[in-house]
């Protein structure tokens, strides 16, 4: 189990979680602009979720054109 922590309008947030897991949400912080050793204002989390709320509807439509075209076969 790992740390993640970050710091929004002064407040510290910390959570374990697996390695693996805490190691993807570190990177994808980072990648989204959210500082993780300093304070945050709340709008970079929401840009941050906002970014992984895309993915996720990307990868859905993803997996409906597969299952559509393994359908067709």
């Amino acid at each position: 189990m790992k740390n993640v922590g970050l710091t929004v309008c002064g407040n510290r947030y910390e959570i374990k979680l697996e390695d693996d897991f805490a190691d993807f949400v570190n990177k994808d912080l980072s990648d989204a602009g959210v500082n993780l050793h300093t304070d945050n204002k709340p709008d970079k989390l929401l840009k941050a979720y906002l970014r992984l709320a895309k993915q996720a509807t990307s990868y859905e439509d993803e997996i409906e054109l597969l299952i559509e075209t393994l359908d067709g076969l």
